[in-house]
């Protein structure tokens, strides 16, 4: 079951599931309304600390995910928020040679970058990719 995308993005926003299990950093959620579209982001936890995000769809109403962050914590039955967005890196000058971590924190220094690129966007067929 894929998202329907003509639903209002305040409707999608509200997208909330379950805990249903967790195996290390593999993180099962089951959603009742709709399923998030693959590569979403998912937070958990006491303060939203726990970053997930969507890979696979094994039904109609769970979602198989990777969790970036430790899972410490986490619990069958805890609520899981749709953030209707991709994983995305913050983009320019200032932040060249720069360290982050998964929630765009500066392990250095406070930044203010001025854009982000999704994480998981198709650049080019496979073949156009070379190593050398």
């Amino acid at each position: 079951m894929k998202p329907n995308r003509e639903t209002p993005r305040k409707a999608r926003l509200a997208n909330s599931g379950a805990v249903v299990s967790v195996c290390g950093s593999v993180v099962d959620v089951r959603f009742d309304r709709q399923l998030p579209a693959i590569y979403t982001v998912l937070r958990t936890g006491a303060e939203k600390q726990i970053v997930i995000e969507a890979l696979s769809q094994p039904d109609a109403h769970r979602m198989r995910g990777i969790a970036l962050t430790p899972t410490q914590g986490l619990a069958r039955g805890m609520l899981v928020k749709d953030t209707d967005g991709p994983l995305q890196a913050p983009v320019g000058k200032d932040i060249l040679w720069r360290m982050l971590d998964v929630k765009k924190s500066s392990l250095e220094l406070a930044l203010a970058p001025r854009s982000f690129h999704k994480l998981n966007q198709i650049k080019g067929a496979q073949d156009d990719h070379s190593t050398q």
